[in-house]
């Protein structure tokens, strides 16, 4: 019974000679913070100078990097990689297609932070997204179930997004602005991440001394 219950674990050991393996959910440093039928949302945050557990990404995700660091990253059986990142970089990551397991580790002196959205939705539906137009939402890529955008909007500015059969997820990265979802005006500091349902009615203004920078994703 105590051999059964020990190999029954998710934790990072050998069972019959089978390394047991984390879906990262489960990897101390990644926080889920949202979870819905569109996208679950992890939150990394990894201290200066530590190391993740080697750990599992099997769906579909879109990484969205928060602060200035350099990390370094290695997957099974190959060799690590070390690479520098800005706050708003935004990459796409096949993990549903060709699920990887690797750890990360922060080479920086400061907090390694970036958001892991994972796509729920395997396949596409129905829904139809049309491109965003303004100049305050700069376009990075499409994907087939996702496409970022970059906002940026100066101060006392705002961008409407047009209500559209697919769903929004915003990640603040530069300090308070503010989001009006049907006549209710929330705050949103640097760090945040607001989520909006399909038909959603939204103003995004900017009161605060700097331009406003974001992450959007505009999810099938």
């Amino acid at each position: 019974m105590k051999l059964f219950w020990v190999c029954s674990t998710s934790c990072f050991i050998f069972c019959g000679g089978v390394k047991a393996q984390i879906p990262v959910q489960d990897e101390p440093r990644h926080k889920v913070v949202l979870e819905n039928e569109y996208v679950r949302l992890l939150d990394g945050r990894i201290p200066a100078n530590d190391t993740t557990l080697m750990h599992i990404h099997a769906a579909n995700s879109v990484v969205v990097f928060f602060s200035k660091s350099k990390f370094g990253i290695q997957s099974t059986g190959e060799k690590p990689v070390i690479a520098e990142v800005n706050p708003g970089e935004v990459a796409y990551r096949a993990y549903g297609d060709k699920p990887v397991n690797h750890k990360v580790w922060d080479e920086s002196e400061t907090v390694f932070r970036f958001w892991v959205a994972e796509l729920a939705k395997q396949h596409l539906g129905r829904d139809a997204c049309s491109a965003l137009s303004s100049t305050r939402a700069e376009l990075q890529w499409q994907e087939k179930l996702v496409s970022a955008y970059k906002l940026r909007i100066d101060r006392g500015n705002h961008i409407n997004l047009p209500k559209s059969n697919c769903a929004y997820l915003l990640l603040a990265i530069s300090e308070v602005t503010f989001v009006d979802l049907l006549g209710s005006l929330r705050p949103l500091q640097g760090g945040d991440f607001f989520f909006f349902p399909p038909l959603s009615e939204i103003k995004i203004s900017n009161d605060s001394r700097e331009m406003a920078t974001a992450v959007l994703l505009e999810i099938k």
